[in-house]
């Protein structure tokens, strides 16, 4: 299972551990993810973890189902 996290700063700045997390699958954690970065990081994600980065419609409607 690819599992994404877009902006794990807002999440966990660092006194939290991902590893549970990562026991369920492949996981990439980004800091930040800029808008015109969002649609790259996420389209091969099972599962897709944000707290602040937006995924607009536009966004969604690219994602493969």
């Amino acid at each position: 299972m690819k599992i994404v996290i877009l902006d794990s700063y807002t999440l966990n700045p660092g006194d939290l551990s991902w590893e549970p997390l990562e026991l369920l699958g492949n996981c990439s954690i980004y800091d930040r993810t800029p808008a015109e970065l969002t649609l790259k990081r996420a389209k091969d994600a099972e599962i897709i973890l944000t707290n602040k980065t937006i995924l607009s419609e536009e966004t969604i409607e690219q994602l493969p189902i």
